[in-house]
């Protein structure tokens, strides 16, 4: 999974569970920790994450939503573990007060002896329609059914150009997470009770169905399995497909409460 995508992922959903039934937001991974610092800031003041909460409540914010500018074409560009072109375009908190985009910038800190990324939110008001991005609420079965429809058919590529390793180790099990033939595994977060189960099932199918990277991913020896059964053209196709269905998916997920 993409670092910033699963970042946003987490902002978001435990943010409508705080924002929506006042549910604890506690995740150590939006803290301080040794390889990494999250703040978020506007003109005038700069929050950790806790604080953030507590300052979108007075304000008035009811609900966040992920947006994304990414289109299928930038699974060629999903390496990075961490950020990337394929990274969504932010976080927008809804309320009262209108509306904000919350851009990220991930910089690596030069003076610490280990590597610690220092990521900051920023706000932006939103007053132009061009900036708020993808806004889409298809219902969760819907969108299950289009990820089950694109992981049957890369999983019968992947068979057929003798890459049934990602058949029996990501889109299989995804399925089964999916259609509720397999448990659902945790999420590296608790995705708050305002979530129904359906769409929990929709998420982790997510996680376990992302296999794009760098090296030893679905990017690495594939493309040329499918080079030597000619089917080089249908394996981008296919790819491209997934990409922006799991990413589709994955912000559908969370983005579910939006209207309730």
């Amino acid at each position: 999974m993409n670092g910033e995508l699963h970042q946003q992922l987490l902002i978001t959903a435990l943010g409508n569970g705080y924002l929506i039934s006042g549910e604890e937001a506690v995740s150590k991974e939006m803290g301080s920790i040794d390889d990494m610092e999250v703040r978020f800031r506007n003109k005038h003041h700069t929050w950790n994450w806790s604080e953030w909460l507590k300052h979108l409540r007075q304000e008035g914010c009811q609900r966040m939503m992920l947006n994304s500018n990414s289109t299928a074409a930038a699974w060629h560009s999903s390496a990075s573990a961490y950020i990337g072109q394929a990274a969504p375009a932010g976080v927008t908190t809804l309320g009262n007060s209108g509306e904000s985009l919350w851009s990220a910038e991930w910089k690596l800190d030069p003076l610490r002896s280990q590597t610690k990324w220092k990521v900051t939110y920023t706000e932006q008001k939103v007053l132009d329609p061009n900036m708020k991005g993808v806004r889409e609420f298809i219902p969760i079965a819907e969108l299950s059914a289009m990820l089950a429809e694109v992981l049957h058919r890369t999983g019968r590529l992947a068979e057929e150009i003798e890459e049934v390793f990602w058949k029996k180790n990501f889109f299989d099990p995804a399925l089964a997470i999916l259609e509720g033939t397999a448990a659902v595994p945790q999420l590296c977060f608790d995705l708050p009770s305002v979530y129904s189960d359906k769409t929990r099932r929709l998420l982790n199918a997510v996680y376990k169905a992302w296999v794009f990277g760098g090296m030893g991913s679905w990017n690495d020896n594939p493309p040329y399995s499918a080079h030597l059964k000619d089917r080089q053209q249908e394996y981008d196709e296919v790819s491209a497909e997934l990409y922006q269905t799991l990413q589709q998916c994955a912000r559908g997920a969370v983005n579910s409460v939006v209207l309730l």
